[in-house]
């Protein structure tokens, strides 16, 4: 694999990912109390409980993809 394929591979991953990322945040926007509650019957964890872990893990989805994704690609265009 050359570089222009490595580079055409973390650009991919990179729109992928943050369309993943989008629908994510999107579902939770819209549909926030039907997912809270169905998340609270699954789990016994109180609905008031679920915004910070949604928080959480979009926070943390985000600086996945900032690190794994966009840094690479970023670094494989400013060096080839």
């Amino acid at each position: 694999m050359d570089v222009q394929n490595l580079t055409a591979v973390f650009g991919w991953m990179t729109v992928i990912n943050l369309a993943i990322y989008l629908w994510a945040a999107l579902f939770i926007i819209i549909g926030r109390d039907r997912i809270y509650r169905l998340q609270a019957w699954m789990t016994g964890v109180p609905a008031e409980d679920w915004p910070r872990y949604d928080m959480d893990y979009l926070s943390r989805y985000k600086l996945g993809i900032m690190i794994f994704n966009i840094a690479p690609w970023l670094a494989l265009k400013i060096v080839f």
